[in-house]
């Protein structure tokens, strides 16, 4: 009888003999399907929904966002289970994604990512059946293109698909409590930052550990690359609720009411700024320093960006 890995396995065979067959015409659409769940998409969605179309639902959104990479980084380097193809050489991914699929399987990132934003819209927005079928289709979506392409073993998706429900059911009864007392906004940030270095200590440990026996030869995963990869990550969750806290405390920003060509473009300008500023902030701190410490940098500047410098700029320009 065959065992639970043994039978993931045979699933992404199948997949794989699927894409085989047709002769990979269904290569290129999944491969777009999982920009859904990077970076770029979901954070200008939650950028456009906070500047401009509920400030709440958008707070909302970047809490999920933030504890889904605090949460998704916890579990890869706590299981650090191999990449499909690493556990069985039959498993031959699309060649595309190879680039993108360093790091440990274990959970689908790009699936936790979609469930923190498209998941949340759908919660958010539940008795909108239009809304919410298109949402969880686009989680399914992203989940399912991880499969298909290769990257991801069906554990991987649907443990992050698990988790995501029960951060975003979490989210939600943080932000109410927030509601009832406008003061426990300070202690959900010191007891988040508390917990962001508590896993930057975490993970600095466990590399260190993994180190210890680490063979270059034998090992496809390096510790110290892994370390470096998931700083941006937490370095990101630290701006997003910094940047929170400063906005929640002094900025109060409000959107401004109403349809306007001024407020049209102020979106359209501020989402254009953002991709601009992930693009060659990195660019640009990768000339003075170790390109870790650039992608962590400029993750949190972005972070701060969407969460109070940009509403800060709509605020003075819409005034």
């Amino acid at each position: 009888m065959l065992n639970t890995m043994e039978l993931q396995i045979q699933c992404l065979l199948w997949l794989q003999n699927l894409r085989e067959t047709t002769n990979g015409i269904f290569d290129n659409f999944f491969m777009s399907a999982t920009y859904f769940g990077e970076y770029i998409i979901p954070l200008s969605v939650i950028a456009l929904i906070y500047w401009g179309v509920n400030k709440r639902a958008g707070q909302f959104l970047l809490f999920a966002y933030g504890i889904t990479l605090f949460v998704n980084v916890f579990l890869k380097m706590t299981a650090c289970i191999k990449r499909p193809w690493l556990i069985d050489s039959n498993i031959k991914p699309v060649e595309k994604a190879m680039p993108a699929a360093d790091g440990y399987s274990f959970p689908s990132g790009h699936t936790a990512g979609a469930m923190a934003v498209w998941g949340s819209i759908a919660f958010l927005w539940w008795n909108n059946k239009i809304l919410r079928y298109i949402m969880i289709a686009i989680v399914l979506l992203v989940a399912f293109s991880r499969l298909y392409i290769g990257v991801h073993t069906p554990q991987d998706v649907i443990v992050s698909i698990i988790a995501g429900v029960f951060i975003i059911l979490g989210v939600d009864c943080v932000t109410k409590c927030i509601d009832k007392n406008k003061n426990r906004d300070i202690i959900v940030y010191s007891i988040i930052m508390l917990l962001t270095v508590l896993l930057c200590v975490y993970v600095h440990i466990k590399c260190g550990l993994q180190m210890q026996n680490y063979n270059p030869l034998t090992d496809n995963v390096n510790p110290v690359e892994m370390k470096h990869s998931v700083y941006s990550k937490i370095s990101f969750i630290a701006g997003i609720f910094s940047g929170w806290i400063v906005e929640n405390r002094f900025l109060k920003y409000e959107i401004p009411q109403g349809y306007s060509r001024k407020k049209t473009v102020l979106l359209i300008a501020g989402m254009a700024i953002l991709y601009l500023l992930f693009k060659w902030l990195y660019f640009a701190f990768s000339l003075l320093v170790p390109q870790y410490i650039a992608s962590a940098v400029t993750t949190f500047i972005c972070s701060l960006y969407i969460t109070v410098l940009y509403p800060f700029a709509i605020k003075k320009i819409m005034s």
